[in-house]
């Protein structure tokens, strides 16, 4: 086989005599013929090592190589085992929700930024603002002020006026499902529970408002259960239901919001201080718990929601009073009852 020689193309005059640089056999690598800028100058563009030539560039080099000083060359590496790192401690937070977007009647919470964003392109809803919520470790309480904040969106005060009576109820709902509202039957009509069950004719002759924020809104009846004071409303508001939870334990702390005296929303805290209590002796009469937190007409209807997991025991009910004072044992049904309502009329 023979070997053909080739000539370089160098475009300068590395002899000085206008001669062009030698020719070379294709088995030499090309660097072992690369003649710098300073073996030009200096007349000698063959130094015999390859490595005691001249710089492409006057002046000293900085660093003779281009490796990267300690370990920056593995920075790819590290940066992966922090990211990776990062997703193995997100992976351990159960928060109620990333992302919290203010929409109309309240806020929504999402997992994360892109589910907001699409929320609000699919829906055409205007907003106030997108806030990262504060995460939480498992098993540890919920944020106290971060429940709240994350409660009060999904409540509302409950006003209900029978024209032809003249008579105007006023308490508390919250949302246990896609426009629909959990809260106390006579909440939307004063009653006698030794009547019927009851169904939607209960509340044909009356008007009922929903307000939140200075919005109102339209409600109507959905179901109601006169034995066990408790109805269901749908009305036309877009947020996210609260859970339910229906273990419940004596002495563990819990909050209530409700609408006293027609002041919306107001937030009451305490503990569950008896559980499985007869109020009533009528058949079918639901067992109550009783709770220490300040309770007063109009907070009927609201959740009582559980600190440790941000979800509903029960529901703001009556007051045992033995005068109309106002004070009294404040009772609470348990949302077993509330969680078969819903089974059976959803």
């Amino acid at each position: 086989m023979r070997i053909k020689a080739y000539r370089t193309t160098t475009p300068f005059d590395n002899r000085g005599d206008g001669t062009l640089s030698p020719t070379t056999t294709k088995s030499v690598m090309p660097f072992n013929n690369v003649t710098t800028i300073t073996d030009i100058l200096n007349g000698t563009p063959y130094a015999p090592d390859i490595h005691a030539r001249g710089d492409w560039a006057p002046g000293e080099d900085v660093d003779k190589s281009f490796r990267d000083k300690g370990d920056d060359y593995k920075r790819k590496e590290r940066d992966t085992e922090i990211l990776t790192k990062m997703q193995q401690e997100v992976a351990l937070l159960e928060p109620p929700g990333k992302w919290k977007v203010k929409v109309p009647g309240g806020a929504r919470t999402f997992q994360s930024l892109e589910s907001v964003q699409k929320y609000i392109r699919d829906n055409h809803i205007p907003f106030s603002y997108v806030t990262r919520m504060a995460q939480v470790m498992k098993n540890t309480p919920l944020d106290r002020v971060s429940l709240i904040s994350n409660s009060l969106g999904k409540c509302f005060m409950v006003e209900s006026i029978d024209p032809k009576g003249g008579v105007k109820e006023t308490g508390a709902a919250f949302c246990i499902a896609p426009n629909i509202f959990a809260t106390c039957a006579h909440v939307v009509k004063k009653y006698d529970k030794n009547k019927s069950l009851g169904d939607k004719s209960f509340a044909e002759d009356v008007i009922i408002n929903m307000s939140h924020d200075g919005d109102t809104y339209k409600a109507s009846l959905v179901a109601v259960n006169l034995q066990w004071d408790i109805a269901l409303l749908r009305s036309d508001i877009n947020v996210q239901p609260l859970e339910l939870e229906t273990n419940i334990d004596i002495g563990e702390s819990v909050i209530a919001i409700g609408s006293p005296h027609g002041f919306e929303n107001n937030v009451t805290d305490g503990i569950i201080s008896s559980v499985d209590r007869s109020v009533f002796s009528f058949p079918s009469a639901p067992k109550f718990f009783f709770m220490d937190l300040m309770v007063f007409p109009g907070n009927s209807g609201g959740p009582v929601i559980q600190e440790s997991t941000g979800k509903v025991v029960g529901m703001v009910s009556l007051i045992i009073s033995a005068s109309d004072s106002g004070y009294g044992l404040n009772a609470g049904l348990p949302s077993t009852y509330i969680e078969e309502f819903i089974k059976s009329n959803i």
